[in-house]
């Protein structure tokens, strides 16, 4: 199979989302149909709610600065499908995915698995296969949904990291928080460290009874220990054990996400790191899609937050870094929130504009207007952002990760 048909196939899987299946059953069974490629390198499990791939991009840097070759595997992608396999912070290419891609596929065509892997399941064997054959020292594995029963969870990492959690994928991961960490403490392997952010109450409590469950030494990181130190236009410089850091992404939040980055380097077993290595790795990471400027004059931010937490963190960074007067150009999945997420941004603009995505799970118009009523609809994002600069100071692109795509990808 060439790229191209490696996409038509995994079209033909369906939506990631709306076709999902949690279970370990198949993705153990093709990953030891293709012998067992995910044992043959250590792994890092980066799970939680939001920060988790910041989290990732940020200790897969200081690793490679600090000498390693790391691969990282993160979803989902904003852009191209190749952004979420990489090796020392360069994307695999077309004819290295299709290889291990149509690997995957002849074995999956030989039966035997209990059912057809997903999505996910498929390009999560496609990951395992590319870091063997690349000799990755290290893989940070970003969890894709969940934790218990995503299919990166087959690995025995050398540490687990578990950002804030929160309420997001409730038909998924349930309706509490306390559900929801569940599947999210799930990552937590028996005897191997576990590193935890800063949690909701009811959530560090699972997370502290599944590592004592599992004997697995836990440390919950203290936020006490970073100092900020100011920022430049929303990028913050911090101290975090006497050294001082500067950040390339934007928002306060990213502070914590750095910081927990850190800590991680710094604790995994076998691995040391240098200062040098660690400044080096939170000041090169870069995600496209959250908070990300991509043109002046007037500013316009891209943010793929969809979650009550994610529109806080947007809030935050748009009050205190942006000026007035400001524009929101709108769209969201379906099964997301939006009349929560609309009543943390609502103030803070003057104009809303509602776009909708090509996806099947996107929200529409009559659901959009439900948490802005005073939005004004538009063909498609494009249109939304040329009529939003004709009179806004800052202009912001937000909802979902599929619409900060859709931008990019027309950019």
């Amino acid at each position: 199979m060439d790229y191209p048909e490696c996409l038509e196939y995994l079209n033909r899987l369906g939506n990631e989302v709306l076709t999902m299946k949690f279970g370990l059953d198949s993705i153990r069974r093709l990953a030891d149909s293709l012998g067992k490629p995910h044992e043959k390198f250590k792994s890092v499990l980066v799970a939680g709610t939001n920060g988790k791939g910041s989290v990732a991009r940020m200790l897969s840097g200081i690793l490679q600065a600090g000498g390693l070759r790391v691969g990282l595997y993160t979803s989902p992608h904003v852009v191209w499908l190749r952004e979420r396999f990489a090796v020392n912070g360069q994307s695999i290419d077309e004819r290295t995915f299709a290889r291990h891609f149509s690997r995957v596929v002849s074995v999956i065509a030989q039966g035997g698995l209990p059912q057809h892997p997903t999505y996910f399941e498929t390009l999560t064997a496609v990951a395992f296969l590319y870091f063997e054959e690349a000799g990755v020292d290290v893989a940070v594995l970003e969890i894709g949904m969940g934790g218990r029963l995503d299919s990166t969870n087959i690995v025995d990492p050398l540490l687990s990291i578990i950002m804030p959690i929160g309420l997001d994928h409730q038909a998924q991961l349930g309706n509490t928080l306390t559900e929801i960490a569940g599947e999210k403490a799930g990552i937590i392997h028996p005897g191997r460290p576990v590193l935890a952010a800063p949690q909701h109450e009811e959530a560090l409590r699972v997370i502290e009874a599944r590592a004592s469950q599992h004997d697995s030494p836990l440390t919950v990181f203290d936020p006490d220990l970073v100092q900020i130190r100011g920022s430049d236009e929303g990028r913050y410089r911090f101290a975090l054990r006497g050294t001082e850091y500067q950040l390339r992404m934007f928002g306060k939040h990213q502070v914590l996400n750095a910081a927990v980055a850190i800590e991680a380097a710094r604790s995994i077993d076998g691995i040391r790191v240098t200062e040098q290595a660690c400044r080096e790795g939170v000041q090169g990471a870069w995600m496209p899609g959250r908070i990300d400027r991509i043109a002046r004059d007037p500013d316009v931010f891209l943010d793929g937050g969809h979650n009550r937490d994610a529109a806080l963190v947007l809030a935050e960074f748009v009050v205190e870094n942006t000026k007035q007067p400001r524009a929101l150009v709108f769209g969201m999945m379906r099964d997301k929130d939006a009349v929560e997420v609309a009543s943390i941004l609502r103030p803070l603009f003057k104009t809303v504009f509602l776009t909708p995505i090509g996806s099947p799970r996107a929200a529409p118009l009559e659901m959009l207007k439900r948490a802005f009523p005073e939005g004004v609809a538009v063909c498609d994002a494009a249109e939304g952002i040329e009529r939003a600069r004709q009179g806004a100071a800052t202009v912001v692109v937000a909802g979902s990760f599929y619409l900060v795509g859709e931008v990019l990808r027309s950019a």
